[in-house]
């Protein structure tokens, strides 16, 4: 039995590699018939039709090279490239009848390099020859289009020579070299060198293009320097006769120097514009131009700083002597006021100081006037000048105010002064009376101290404010002091008059416990003895309260309120 179940396993192995060999073999021949299909393919193009047609049109020169090169490259392939690719393809289904199918695999991995390497070179092969074909066309086109141009150009050399100036002789000259260049290609076309005719013709566009270009560019460059400058640099010397003439004087004087050396320049514009070096010429251009507008803005400084002079001389004359005065008056004004009050400021100094810059200022002035009068002044140099010392006046004038003020605050402060020392007397006054009616045993000496110094510091400003030459620096600063002094004497005389009537109202409030509480009634004696013989009146009321709040806890700020409450009705 297990003799037939092998049997059976091996007839069935069989059948399997049968299949697989069959199957793997059908795959391997599909593969060769489609490069097979392919080979044929790329030997049915028309590539022997496309070279006969060449050959027709008579090659001669760099084009008949070419052909012959094109030539070569087919016949590599059909020569050698074909016969390699029927190698491997016969190779391939040999070892696929044989079942060598990694041999196969190989074959037709070749084969389909060939076919990809036959389809490339064949590709260039049949675009060059097309490319070769027409040619002859493709340039015949590429000349009447160029030529059209061309003679656009000498149409225009003829009839409007004129705007060239310069330029025209190497621009005729150009155009000369481009018919030289017409007539090459033609040669080369009728010889049959189409390739070699193409590179001409390349040249000949770019040198069309570069003379067309010149063409537009130079009427325009050379316009604006014959034209244009010209006018101007014509306008420039008149208006520097002119102005001379009129008397002006320039600073380091070389505008006529300055006008040869532009006039120079143009000169070179105009020899570049004759070589057609256009990017030159205009820069030089630009450069002529920057020198022009340089010297038109010189003159034109100079004519406005005369309008300037002319408008603002008499002005700035009668600013001078105003400032003047005014310095005059303030330096009578100081030494007045230094007879009553210390200047502490450097006022004189500073007065003196700016009466010299003043008299420097009207020096200038004069100077400038006289070179004016004589024709030797710069008119911008002046203006500057005028401009300076209106600046100048006008910050002297400031500190001139800014002086004058204080010297009035100054009168001012005394006056404010006296009226405080008014108010301190009136409080001091008022502080005594109020002490006084409060009918106090008597005072702490730390008060009375403090009265007593407070009444002499006023005192002492007021005699210092009586003096005959007063320092009101000095003065406010002992003012300030009085005023310090003046608010805390009231700010103590409150505190007193408190501790003092809270005082009377805890001792009343603790009447109610002397009797059944001797803590307070020992509290009493104490209290009563520093009001009434030490004047310690916040010690009293410190020693009550104490005493009281131990009793009944928050029963000093239930008699404080109601102090507190009588005092506003009294009020």
């Amino acid at each position: 039995m297990s003799f037939e179940y092998i049997l059976i396993a091996i007839i069935l192995l069989a059948v399997i590699a049968y299949g697989t060999s069959y199957l793997m073999k059908k795959k391997h021949y599909a593969i060769i018939d489609a490069l097979e299909k392919q080979k044929l393919e790329l030997m049915e193009l028309p590539v022997i039709d496309d070279l006969h047609s060449a050959k027709d049109l008579q090659l001669t020169g760099q084009t008949e090279e070419t052909f012959k090169k094109l030539k070569a490259e087919w016949q590599k392939v059909e020569t050698t490239t074909f016969p390699d690719l029927e190698n491997c393809l016969f190779d391939a289904e040999q070892a696929t009848d044989r079942l060598q199918l990694v041999h196969a695999k190989k074959a037709e991995t070749k084969a389909a390099e060939l076919i990809e390497g036959a389809k490339i070179t064949i590709a260039d092969i049949q675009e060059a020859l097309k490319e070769l074909l027409k040619s002859e066309e493709k340039n015949l086109l590429e000349v009447k289009r160029i030529q059209e141009t061309y003679q656009e150009i000498r149409k225009k050399l003829l009839t409007q020579s004129f705007s060239f100036g310069p330029a025209l002789e190497k621009l005729e000259k150009k155009l000369t070299f481009l018919e030289v260049d017409f007539s090459k290609i033609e040669e080369l076309t009728a010889l049959g060198d189409h390739i070699e005719a193409k590179k001409v013709l390349s040249q000949v566009d770019l040198d069309t293009k570069e003379l067309n270009h010149l063409i537009k560019q130079v009427p325009g460059i050379l316009k604006e320097l014959t034209t244009e400058f010209a006018g101007q640099i014509e306008e420039l010397k008149e208006g520097y006769e002119q102005l001379i003439a009129q008397k002006f004087v320039f600073l380091d004087d070389t505008i006529l120097d300055d006008i040869e050396a532009i006039e120079k320049e143009c000169q070179v514009s105009e020899r570049l514009i004759a070589d057609c070096e256009l990017e030159e010429a205009k820069m030089k251009n630009r450069e002529i131009e920057e020198n022009i507008n340089h010297l038109y803005d010189i003159m034109e400084l100079e004519i406005e700083a005369k309008e300037f002079i002319v408008a603002r001389q008499p002005v700035l004359d009668d600013y001078i002597e105003f400032v003047l005065e005014k310095n005059r008056k303030l330096l009578i004004e100081i030494d007045r006021v230094a007879q009553s009050y210390a200047l502490n400021n450097d006022e004189l100094a500073k007065t003196q100081t700016m009466q010299e810059e003043l008299l420097e200022i009207q020096n200038n002035f004069d100077t400038f006037t006289d070179g004016l009068n004589n024709h030797q002044a710069v008119f911008s140099a002046v203006q500057e000048s005028y401009t300076e010392h209106a600046k100048a006046l006008e910050q002297i004038e400031g500190k001139q105010k800014e002086i004058n003020d204080h010297l009035i605050e100054l009168r001012e402060e005394e006056m404010e002064v006296k009226a405080k020392i008014d108010d301190f007397e009136f409080n001091l006054r008022g502080v005594k009376r109020y002490i006084e009616k409060q009918h106090l045993p008597g005072l702490p000496t730390g008060y009375l101290d403090f009265f007593f110094a407070t009444t002499e510091r006023i005192e002492e400003l007021s005699k210092e404010l009586n003096k005959l030459r007063i320092d009101m620096k000095d003065i406010k600063k002992l003012c300030d002091l009085c005023d310090d002094d003046v608010e805390l004497l009231i700010e103590k005389t409150e505190d007193i008059v408190d501790s003092a009537m809270l005082t009377e109202y805890m001792m009343q409030y603790a009447n109610r416990y002397r009797h059944t509480h001797p803590e307070i009634s020992s509290a009493i004696t104490e209290s009563f003895a520093l009001f009434n013989q030490e004047f310690e009146y916040q010690e009293a009321l410190e020693t009550i309260s104490t005493a009281l709040e131990e009793v009944e806890p928050g029963a000093f700020k239930k008699v404080e309120e109601s102090y507190l409450e009588d005092k506003q009705k009294k009020r």
